[in-house]
């Protein structure tokens, strides 16, 4: 009887290890979905000529949300050269949140 309480007992301890790595593994797998998420909006907003006009929300496999803002963080005295701030957001349910900036530099020939 003793013998059947602690296997009892070591198999529930057992079990809950498994269920919180398995919690564990799921939400690292959402929070690389989130890097990557954001990181490719943030490297398409480094290739688009007019970045001014860059701001967009998107949804990628249904729960996860991106956000992208463009701000002018400074500019030369003559307005020729500025520079922009990037920030993307990426949220999913029920309450993961990433956010990542980056900068980008713009030279106009006017």
């Amino acid at each position: 009887m003793v013998a059947l309480a602690i296997l009892a007992t070591a198999l529930v301890a057992v079990f809950q290890l498994f269920s919180m790595t398995l919690r564990s593994s799921l939400n690292a797998e959402k929070y690389t979905k989130a890097v990557f998420y954001a990181r490719s909006m943030l490297d398409e907003s480094y290739t688009l000529p007019d970045i001014e006009k860059d701001s967009l929300s998107l949804t990628f496999d249904g729960d996860f949300r991106g956000k992208r803002e463009v701000t002018v963080r400074s500019s030369s005295e003559d307005e020729r050269v500025k520079l922009y701030e990037i920030t993307v957001t990426v949220t999913w349910p029920p309450s993961g949140s990433l956010r990542m900036k980056g900068l980008r530099a713009v030279m106009t020939d006017e």
